[in-house]
């Protein structure tokens, strides 16, 4: 009523013949500018969720903010709009891609032994060369060293 109103009559007038304060009557205005700017806000972060098949999350919206339309916006306050509506970033399952080496019991796939190779110690720690453990520490083996610098055979 105020904005039909204010060209004939001060804004001061009419805030005191409807018994609003006139800070109140320009925080309203400035509200309801902010309110049609987030509707411009709304569309733009729509398309762009729609556009990129619902996988975008608020951060790289906002970068896509950025790079299609030059619009430097808080990513607080995408993730604020994208709340509001209700939309947030489909999460993708990591596809699953069997592999038959590695599991012996499901495929038919070993690999056949060609190198003769022991997969199996005789016992234990002799597959082990240069050294043993300890008491659950690595000790290596010590080779006696003759009076020239060279090992004993």
């Amino acid at each position: 009523m105020v904005d039909e109103l204010r060209h004939r009559h001060s804004v001061k007038d009419l805030c005191k013949f409807l018994g609003v304060s006139r800070s109140g009557y320009y925080r309203y205005l400035a509200r309801k500018n902010k309110l049609g700017k987030d509707k411009e806000f709304e569309e733009k972060i729509l398309y762009i969720y729609r556009l990129r098949n619902k996988t975008y999350g608020y951060r790289r919206i906002q970068a896509e903010l950025m790079r299609l339309y030059g619009l430097r916006v808080n990513h607080k306050k995408v993730l604020r709009i994208m709340q509001k509506l209700g939309i947030q970033a489909v999460i993708r399952r990591r596809r699953f891609y069997p592999n038959q080496y590695r599991n012996p019991m499901g495929g038919k796939r070993i690999a056949e032994n060609l190198l003769n190779r022991q997969f199996y110690a005789r016992a234990a720690e002799s597959k082990m060369g240069h050294g043993r453990y300890v008491d659950s520490r690595w000790q290596p083996d010590t080779l006696p060293v003759c009076h020239h610098g060279s090992f004993q055979q």
